[in-house]
């Protein structure tokens, strides 16, 4: 994922920088959330929820192919 479109999603949600951060850290570095967490200095949960919201707008964003029956 491009940074600028990372930007995008997590603009569009609200992100703080903290937590846009560990996402990113999660997302693109695949780092697991108590990690990611301890790398920010910040509630496990609070950077569970931030990526949740993520994936979420993500998936809300993101267009999948439709099976065109060819």
């Amino acid at each position: 994922m491009k940074l600028a479109y990372f930007n995008q999603v997590a603009d569009r949600i609200g992100l703080e920088t903290h937590a846009r951060e560990a996402v990113w850290l999660m997302e693109i570095d695949g780092m697991p959330s108590h990690y990611a967490a301890r790398q920010m200095d910040m509630p496990q949960a609070k950077v569970s929820l931030a990526h949740a919201r993520f994936m979420r707008a993500l998936r809300q964003t993101t267009v999948l192919p439709t099976d065109t029956g060819h």
